[in-house]
């Protein structure tokens, strides 16, 4: 699954770059996605907690494959471009929640570290070689036929899910509970870390691909780079994984945050080829240094109360900063000031909220 979405997703930004959409309309697109899963999330996530944790990630395969599908026609209509983001918002409600919960229900708490390790080097290595051949594909062959692909890639992916029984428990959500739990003074402080995590995580996913392009030129170039880092850094996974589960997580989130926030510096200062090489190859090991633990510290933080619970309420606040910010990141690309350099500096200010998942 997440080779047939590294074929697509780093390239989606760039693709409607390339329809002449201004990056503002870019934001908005994005923005769309975050408002709808705030809106349908918890309606979303009484439908997993009644289907089950794999039925749910099933169930979200064909929104993807629709959503794949419906690229293709983006650039004919306006409502088209209203109704994607709505599509791919559905999708990633019932996929989050249905791979949280099946997560969360299998791992243990003693090798979480090495477990989020091992899921990240199988990731990366999907999503590192997807860029690079689906550079060539756009290159030879067109968006379309990308599409295509990924959306049969995708159908297979679900087929091993149900080697396995299913999970089905009944879980009860509603608004109230996540409102009172977001106006807990006592939560204040992880609100803030996940919300740290949601701005930088969108602008890495939507303006820093634009800004490779604008750098490199080719797309192809764009995948090489981006699946060539992803490769090199898999190694920072065998080193953070035992040490996540050896060491306190808590000290682990603070010199990740250092080194992480020093990635996006890096990144303004990134002018040319050699550089956006650096500064993604730097980006890449750091984010595994700190994802891992803040990662871990978090399922852990779940498990300690309704987990599932937690896990909702933890995506709708990542999506309503994004709601928050983006309109923001908006403004500063319609004033047109240093652009780039400002939003990547809202990212590395972003970055150092991380650690308060620990107060």
């Amino acid at each position: 699954m997440k080779f047939s979405e590294g074929l697509i997703e780093i390239f989606v930004p760039i693709y409607l770059y390339q329809l002449e959409y201004s990056i503002q309309k870019i934001i908005l697109y994005y923005f769309l996605v975050s408002l709808y899963f705030v809106l349908f999330s918890v309606w979303g996530a009484k439908i997993v907690s009644k289907i089950g944790a794999k039925h749910s990630i099933l169930l979200s395969t064909p929104f993807l494959a629709l959503y794949y599908l419906g690229l293709n026609f983006i650039s004919y209509s306006n409502i088209i471009f209203i109704i994607l983001p709505l599509i791919l918002s559905l999708r990633t409600i019932l996929y989050n929640y249905g791979f949280h919960l099946n997560y969360i229900e299998h791992s243990n708490a003693s090798t979480r570290g090495k477990e989020l390790s091992s899921l990240g080097i199988l990731t990366n290595i999907s999503t590192a070689i997807a860029p690079i051949l689906a550079g060539f594909i756009i290159i030879y062959y067109g968006f379309n036929v990308l599409f295509v692909i990924g959306f049969f890639i995708l159908l297979l992916s679900t087929l091993p899910l149900f080697m396995t029984k299913d999970i089905h428990k009944e879980i009860k959500i509603s608004s109230k509970s996540i409102f009172k739990y977001v106006t807990k003074k006592e939560n204040r402080p992880r609100i803030l870390s996940f919300s740290g995590y949601a701005i930088e995580s969108i602008i890495e996913r939507t303006i820093w691909p634009i800004f490779l392009l604008l750098i490199l030129v080719a797309t192809e170039k764009v995948g090489a780079l981006i699946g060539f880092t992803l490769l090199i850094s898999i190694i920072t996974f065998y080193y953070i994984g035992g040490k996540t589960d050896q060491q306190t997580k808590s000290k682990l989130i603070k010199s990740g945050t250092f080194l992480y926030f020093i990635s996006w510096i890096g990144k303004i200062l990134a002018h040319n080829p050699f550089g956006v090489f650096v500064a993604d190859l730097y980006k890449n090991i750091t984010q595994k240094l700190l994802y891992t633990p803040w990662s871990a510290k978090s399922y852990n933080m779940a498990l300690k109360e309704k987990y599932f619970n937690f896990i909702v309420t933890r995506e709708i606040i990542f999506n309503l900063s994004r709601v928050i910010v983006l309109p923001i990141i908006m403004i500063i690309f319609y004033i047109d000031f240093l652009p780039f350099v400002s939003t990547f500096l809202i990212a590395a200010i972003s970055t150092l909220l991380y650690p308060l998942l620990s107060k």
